[in-house]
């Protein structure tokens, strides 16, 4: 089990990373063809890639191919390997929202909305004294769109993918851009239910290029590259047909990587193959373990 196991993680690393670099190349495109809402839609197609490694694939199913040979002794070490790396992630993870929610205490964080099950707006302590009334209008109603979009709980989920793909450098650079895309899907979001308010609102953008980077689990105003942000204001919204075509597009895309990787997934080591392997290692690696727990 723990043999399969390994080579299904493997299989969604590699599936995840050829996924994020998809995404890398069409998502200008997506932008300015289907406007910023749809480019961040892009993003579903990272699971979606990931998730078909662990189903059986096109060759298992149908018995095409040579079966693959077994990892052996380098299976459930790779594997302790990958959870070791999980729970490293997941304490740096922790020390940093800890680290965060204790600057919100000091007053020194935010504009931003914290918590992904019951998300809030915390404000800084000089936030009246930074921001105008409009200025303060203009952050409060993109906290809040970031509440309503459901961005708190997406940020949760890229959190564990975080965790799970730790050793994975195109997941790290995948994290990176989807918090762009986020902020640029909201903005889009504020901008097309208030049309009018486009320049007050890159005013308050700008004003507020120096605040500080938030925790992961937070979605933080004017964390992310302005100048794009920016200029993207200008920009018409997409029709309602160029929209639609950008959903369809995003969600063919999603279900097309899914099959790409169930059809050219290799075909896994039999599961004869497995015992003999099993049986082979199974005493090393109990020494190995005894050893370690002298």
């Amino acid at each position: 089990m723990i043999e399969l196991f390994a080579l299904a993680l493997i299989r969604a690393q590699l599936a995840a990373a050829a996924a994020v670099l998809l995404i890398v190349i069409l998502r200008p495109s997506a932008r300015r063809l289907f406007g910023p809402r749809r480019a961040y839609g892009l993003w579903g197609i990272v699971p979606a890639a990931a998730a078909a490694a662990f189903f059986p694939s096109l060759a298992e199913t149908m018995g095409i191919g040579a079966p693959s040979r077994p990892l052996g002794a380098s299976a459930p070490m790779l594997v302790d390997l990958w959870l070791a790396g999980c729970v490293v992630a997941i304490a740096i993870l922790v020390l940093r929202e800890r680290l965060f929610r204790r600057r919100v205490k000091q007053g020194v964080a935010g504009p931003a909305v914290m918590g992904a099950l019951w998300p809030r707006i915390v404000l800084p302590a000089d936030f009246a004294q930074r921001f105008d009334a409009r200025e303060r209008e203009m952050i409060q109603l993109h906290e809040r769109t970031h509440i309503n979009r459901g961005d708190p709980i997406a940020n949760l989920g890229f959190a564990a993918a975080g965790v799970l793909g730790w050793c994975n450098p195109m997941i790290a650079l995948g994290l990176r851009l989807v918090r762009i895309d986020q902020e640029l899907a909201c903005d889009a979001t504020v901008v097309a239910l208030r049309p009018g308010i486009r320049a007050d609102y890159a005013k308050a953008l700008m004003k507020a290029q120096l605040t500080v980077a938030t925790s992961p689990l937070a979605c933080g105003w004017a964390t992310h590259p302005l100048i794009l942000r920016v200029s993207l204001l200008n920009k018409r919204e997409p029709s309602l047909t160029r929209d639609v075509a950008g959903f369809l597009t995003t969600t063919f895309l999603a279900v097309a990587a899914m099959g790409t990787v169930w059809s050219i997934a290799p075909r896994g080591p039999d599961a004869r193959d497995l015992t003999q392997s099993f049986a082979a290692t199974t005493p090393s690696y109990m020494a190995l373990i005894t050893w370690a727990g002298r």
